[in-house]
């Protein structure tokens, strides 16, 4: 009796290494080889935006990936090549509010930025069981760049420096300081 008992206890112990092991191989280390190749993520992801490059030979895919916290990152196809130039920090996973995403290129191709923008809504939270309070979020905006001239990446924090780059290298302005 005491024999069927440990081997229940081994056999369970095997299974969930096993789980654990395949686990950690994806996630860890075939998860970010095929993420360059094939859209995958640990709930989802998806393509939000696809956006080809005045000249042609670039698309910028603006990728959109739910699991834990939302993040947005940049994937850039020339021909059969893919990279990924930039993901960004951790948002909120709300999927109530929209970001207003979008991705804008440079007239010579050479400087791509991807602007976020959530716009500021009430949020609801209880006071008590019959009373709700409310207060107003502000509107977030979140910038990054990539510069292919230079190979720089440019954070938000550098996003008076994104402006003038990319108004430079436009005939017409695209993006307005006033607005940030």
């Amino acid at each position: 009796m005491v024999d069927s008992g440990r081997k229940i206890k081994k056999g369970i112990f095997v299974i969930t290494y096993v789980v654990f092991s395949l686990y950690f191989l994806w996630q860890v280390v075939l998860h970010p080889l095929m993420d360059a190749y094939i859209p995958l993520g640990p709930i989802y992801t998806d393509v939000a935006k696809r956006v080809e490059s005045p000249d042609g030979k670039k698309t910028a895919l603006l990728i959109r990936r739910n699991a834990f916290d939302l993040n947005y990152g940049i994937k850039i196809k020339e021909g059969m090549k893919a990279r990924t130039l930039f993901w960004t920090g951790d948002f909120v996973p709300d999927m109530g509010v929209d970001w207003n995403e979008k991705i804008i290129w440079s007239d010579d191709s050479s400087f791509i930025v991807m602007v976020l923008d959530k716009p500021a809504y009430d949020r609801y939270y209880k006071i008590s069981d019959t009373q709700k309070g409310t207060y107003r979020e502000e509107n977030i905006k979140y910038m990054c760049a990539y510069d292919f001239k230079d190979h720089r990446r440019y954070d938000f924090n550098e996003k008076y420096e994104i402006i003038s780059i990319m108004n430079s290298r436009c005939k017409e302005k695209r993006l307005d300081e006033t607005e940030w």
